[in-house]
């Protein structure tokens, strides 16, 4: 299927490892010109943007700390400025520590902490973006979420809480913008063999998930990066404003 990417500017927040990295090769082999940022990992995100280019794409990595609106506003200008528009827009970055810790037992300001790096960051990254997407009367923004959103976790009210916000978000954007164009989705991964997941679970406890979903499998960063780059496309010409998990059914 032909995503109409070629020559689209796309921008993906955190895109060095995991989800973000299969993102960044998906739009990267749909001939997109891709922007990935990073936050510290200079040389990871050097990397992708090497492995991208290797096989004929245009990418390049800018450095963006979503802590600061100063970092991230100085960064997209930059990318506005040489690229000239930005079409598609991918916020899946999260930052913050991410420890299980109960409510009552949690410090306030850890928690307003992962709500202001990560739902205030989507919020700013978005805001920034948006002139662009309005000028040429077309975007997709697809914002990255977890299926915990949905069904809970004991210990990770914070980062649930962010996560949930990113659909009213989402919602309040679809509405806002369809008819100039502009289209907001969410996708909601189950459990995915990332980097990150690879390091924290053993393999019996990956295989037990895995075993307790209908597809029999845990889902990959491929698995969540095609229909990230399917919603994020000109392919998609009527979805707007929906949450989509991506679990193998569960």
């Amino acid at each position: 299927m032909d995503l109409g990417l070629y020559g689209k500017v796309v921008l993906v927040t955190g895109g060095s490892k995991g989800i973000g990295k299969a993102t960044v090769l998906r739009y990267g082999a749909e001939g997109a010109s891709v922007v990935l940022t990073y936050a510290n990992d200079s040389f990871a995100s050097s990397e992708v943007v090497k492995e991208i280019r290797e096989r004929g794409g245009l990418a390049e990595a800018v450095q963006m700390d979503l802590t600061r609106a100063a970092s991230i506003h100085e960064a997209i200008a930059g990318i506005s400025e040489k690229y000239g528009s930005i079409s598609v827009l991918v916020n899946n970055a999260v930052t913050g520590e991410r420890r299980p810790v109960r409510v009552e037992e949690g410090d306030p300001e850890d928690w307003y902490r992962m709500i202001d790096h990560n739902l205030k960051a989507t919020y700013l990254v978005t805001k920034s973006v948006l002139p662009f997407m309005k000028g040429g009367q077309w975007g997709r923004i697809v914002h990255v979420s977890s299926e915990i959103a949905e069904d809970g976790m004991a210990g990770a009210s914070s980062y649930m809480t962010a996560k949930a916000g990113l659909h009213g978000f989402s919602r309040a954007l679809a509405v806002e913008l369809a008819s100039e164009g502009i289209f907001s989705n969410v996708v909601m991964p189950g459990l995915t063999l990332t980097e990150r997941n690879l390091e924290s679970f053993p393999p019996d406890m990956l295989e037990k998930f895995a075993s307790s979903l209908p597809a029999r499998r845990l889902g990959t960063p491929d698995d969540v990066a095609a229909l990230i780059a399917f919603l994020g496309s000109a392919a998609n010409s009527f979805v707007n404003g929906e949450m989509i998990r991506v679990t193998g059914g569960k």
